[in-house]
């Protein structure tokens, strides 16, 4: 069997890198345009703090997909390697 190419193994590393980007940008970006909605809403409305624990609930989300996907990738090479493919 043949090695991985290095790019691969650091591919999780990729992804965990990315699940923090990806994960803040939507949280900031939900976050802004619901403080946005309830500067221009009227005085009282509950719609804008539901819509900023959809903001967390979104980045939350995003982060975890990035991080799942990277794990599977590292327990991929790691299965890869355990079957006797071996490190570069």
């Amino acid at each position: 069997m043949n090695s991985l190419p290095q790019f691969v193994r650091r591919l999780p590393y990729v992804f965990y890198a990315l699940a923090v980007v990806l994960g803040a940008w939507r949280f900031y970006n939900d976050w802004t345009a619901a403080s946005l909605t309830m500067q221009y809403a009227e005085d009282g409305n509950p719609m804008g703090m539901l819509a900023r624990s959809t903001a967390l609930y979104w980045g939350f989300t995003e982060a975890t997909y990035a991080v799942a996907s990277g794990a599977m990738i590292q327990v991929l090479i790691a299965i890869h390697d355990k079957i006797g493919g071996g490190k570069e």
